[in-house]
């Protein structure tokens, strides 16, 4: 506002004190630059997420989730690194610490700590962000197991007699009972003189195996029967399915490797450490096709797809 117009204010009637406050304010306001419009964006976008799932305690406190992981997209990533990246996550924390207390208002906030990580989403444009929130748990700490090639069954069940008498079911077949089994796919079922019975269910085929080495020593070779795995050091908020241990430069999260069942292997790098292959960094958050046998290289470690 113009000099002129705030004395024509002043002579129309309004006080000398309204139109040196807004002066002042005026004077205060600035445009923003475009990292701090952008640090303003995120930080609308987790407080939306704290808003949300914002949980009163009976004993009259309230809880927000600990945990905060801020996707940003390639180009935003690239902008945002070493010391500006750190003040990135500093400003952010002092910023939502302060609005956390102001959204539980008068009830105390048991949530004490908080942790916002950074990652990178491929598929975002440049300025967009996504959010994604997790609560701690005290089962949080169980690393994820990968399913056993076999499900254990008892070694022998008895045909229940409503089972056997039904007309509409033959005495030496019965459907199956178990909701892992797939529809449609019938249990054998073998019959011995005490009429009781042997039920035989598909054994699971891994879809690879991955062998993890550390030097020159292999670790271990584990079958994989899932289509995409996590890797990395594991937390009680972030369990894997293979644990890279006894290395601090793995992230909790490192990367996945995925399977399509035809021969054909994925990894997508998130970790903080590049990860190597062919002797080139992978970009972080982008899908790269692996060739069975070729070594996958993760800080100290060493992973190799094998059919």
């Amino acid at each position: 506002m113009a000099i002129l117009d705030k004395v024509r204010q002043w002579i129309d009637g309004e006080s000398s004190e309204l139109v040196l406050e807004r002066a002042a304010r005026d004077a205060q306001v600035k445009p923003r630059s475009q990292a701090e419009e952008f640090i303003v964006k995120i930080a609308r976008a987790v407080e939306s997420v704290m808003q949300a799932e914002l949980l009163p305690l009976p004993q009259g406190t309230v809880i927000i989730p600990s945990e905060y992981i801020v996707f940003l997209s390639t180009d935003d990533d690239s902008e945002w690194k070493g010391v500006k990246r750190k003040g990135l996550e500093q400003g952010l924390y002092h910023i939502l610490a302060e609005r956390a207390r102001e959204i539980a208002g008068k009830r105390k906030l048991e949530t004490r700590t908080f942790i916002i990580e950074l990652r990178i989403d491929a598929t975002l444009g440049k300025g967009e962000v996504r959010v994604e929130h997790t609560w701690e748990d005290a089962d949080g700490s169980k690393t994820g197991v990968l399913p056993r090639s076999i499900v254990p069954i008892p070694a022998r069940s008895v045909v229940p007699p409503s089972a056997a008498t039904s007309p509409n079911i033959p005495s030496k077949m019965i459907p199956p009972s178990d909701p892992n089994m797939p529809s449609g796919i019938p249990s054998a079922v073998v019959g011995d003189e005490d009429d009781e019975f042997t039920r035989v269910r598909p054994r699971q085929i891994p879809l690879f195996v991955l062998e993890v080495w550390r030097g020159n020593a292999k670790q271990s070779s584990i079958p994989v029967y899932k289509n995409e795995i996590v890797i990395g050091r594991g937390s009680r908020s972030k369990p894997v399915d293979i644990p890279l241990v006894g290395d601090v430069e793995v992230s909790r999260r490192h990367l996945t490797v995925s399977a399509d069942g035809n021969g054909n292997f994925w990894m997508i790098s998130e970790g903080k450490n590049p990860v190597v292959l062919g002797g080139r960094e992978v970009p972080n958050g982008l899908r790269t096709a692996v060739k069975p046998g070729f070594p996958i290289q993760v800080c100290s470690y060493s992973l190799r797809v094998v059919v």
